[in-house]
């Protein structure tokens, strides 16, 4: 993707997820880039629900989520291994790590409650 792409995409996602949600509950749908050699593209849905304080992802609740204004994040455990999630509410960028290291990265959007990821 061209550099101006990106930034046009990173406004409007910067737009969509600054305002404020009226609901407890609120779908992003993400898609994120590998950092390794593949580089393959994860695309999944989110649901964050702000008054548990918890997020799902494909079924799996995360452990207690920190949900502010401006950032989401909360860790899943997944066959042994913990997956620490990141969404930038501004910019709309997502990370996913592992032990603190970036192993994908990406744009997540809000999302229409009636979307689901392929």
């Amino acid at each position: 993707m061209s550099i101006l792409r990106n930034l046009v995409l990173a406004a409007a996602a910067g737009t969509l997820l600054a305002q404020p949600s009226r609901s407890a509950e609120v779908l992003f749908s993400c898609v994120l880039q590998s950092h390794g050699s593949g580089h393959e593209k994860r695309t999944f849905d989110v649901t964050i629900d702000q008054q548990a304080q918890r997020a799902q992802i494909g079924g799996n609740y995360s452990l207690p989520a920190t949900i502010s204004p401006t950032q989401i994040s909360f860790s899943l455990n997944l066959s042994g291994s913990v997956f620490q999630y990141l969404i930038d509410r501004t910019s709309g960028l997502g990370t996913i790590a592992i032990k603190d290291q970036v192993i994908y990265s990406g744009i997540c959007t809000i999302a229409d409650p009636g979307h689901r990821a392929p």
